[in-house]
């Protein structure tokens, strides 16, 4: 039984968590003043407000999993925003108590090292969460136009994602498929096979970006998830942003050239350069929910609320 989290209402308070690296205070400022004004409490994590910092982490492992629990645990908070990836969420991951999310579900928002989360409370708390948005991440996000739609589909009021594709989305394998979502970053995806974090891929929709990375890393991690059996199993896959490392000494395929090659040779509905990743558009995808994708418009559909 996947759990969908309570829908959030005007004046609810939202807490703003560090599980993964330090947030730059300046982003996470605005983006408080923008929630604000949108008529919401936001309340901050322990470790945001004690300043603490481990190399990059926002904090070592156990306070960076106690602020997350505290924040599931809190009747009062009823959406969890993580306010920047950056590495070492898949740390925390043995840390996390399952059952205890299970019975205080939560809305849940993040993505890029995120991911590792994501994944997790997926399978592990059966939990319906969100890629989106991060506050000391992705400022101007909360002040654009098509962010109260963002906000509309966590209280419940529509299901429609494509507010903010604004381009053209391309297809490498005609078709439409349904099936349940999952991502989104692929590094963090293919760095969790074999640890039992990872859902099962019969019958999903892999949602997939990344950055920093070379075509060879994209092609490796495909490769990875081929050799262990799930890539084949996907029943159709949506590819966002890829911000890739160039080395003009060193030349490589494009990225695409990359994915192309591996879904011509699966042969399963794709499409490719939706608003999503690490770039100037993130759209709002539900994961573990029912979505379709298409090769027309509208490219992504939520077939179910998800949110109670």
């Amino acid at each position: 039984m996947r759990i969908k989290p309570p829908r959030l209402k005007e004046g609810d308070e939202i807490r703003i968590i560090a599980p993964a690296s330090a947030p730059d205070m300046k982003n996470l400022s605005r983006s408080i003043s923008r929630l604000k004004k949108s008529g919401y409490k936001v309340t901050l994590g322990r470790n945001i407000k004690k300043l603490m910092q481990m190399n990059q982490l926002a904090a070592p492992d156990t306070s960076r999993r106690d602020e997350l629990m505290e924040a599931f645990l809190d009747d009062h908070v009823k959406a969890i925003f993580c306010a920047r990836g950056g590495y070492g969420s898949i740390h925390i991951l043995p840390l996390i108590d399952y059952d205890a999310i299970r019975e205080h579900p939560k809305i849940f928002v993040g993505y890029s090292d995120i991911t590792a989360l994501h994944l997790a409370l997926n399978t592990r708390s059966s939990l319906i969460t969100f890629h989106g948005p991060m506050p000391a991440a992705d400022p101007d996000e909360f002040s654009k136009s098509n962010f109260k739609d963002f906000i509309d589909i966590l209280k419940g009021e529509t299901t429609h994602l494509n507010s903010n594709v604004e381009r053209i989305v391309r297809y490498i394998i005609q078709g439409r498929v349904e099936g349940l979502s999952v991502g989104t970053n692929l590094s963090v995806f293919a760095s969790l096979i074999g640890t039992g974090y990872l859902p099962d891929s019969q019958g999903k929709i892999l949602f997939a970006e990344d950055t920093g990375v070379t075509s060879g890393d994209i092609d490796r991690y495909l490769f990875t998830m081929k050799l262990a059996g799930i890539l084949d199993k996907f029943d159709g896959f949506a590819f966002g942003e890829f911000k890739s490392y160039v080395d003009p000494e060193d030349p490589m395929p494009f990225v695409e050239d990359i994915i192309e090659m591996y879904m011509n040779s699966l042969k399963k509905v794709s499409i490719y350069g939706l608003p999503f990743g690490h770039g100037e558009d993130q759209m709002l995808i539900p994961l573990n929910a029912k979505v379709r994708i298409s090769y027309e418009e509208p490219y992504v559909e939520l077939l179910e609320n998800v949110v109670d």
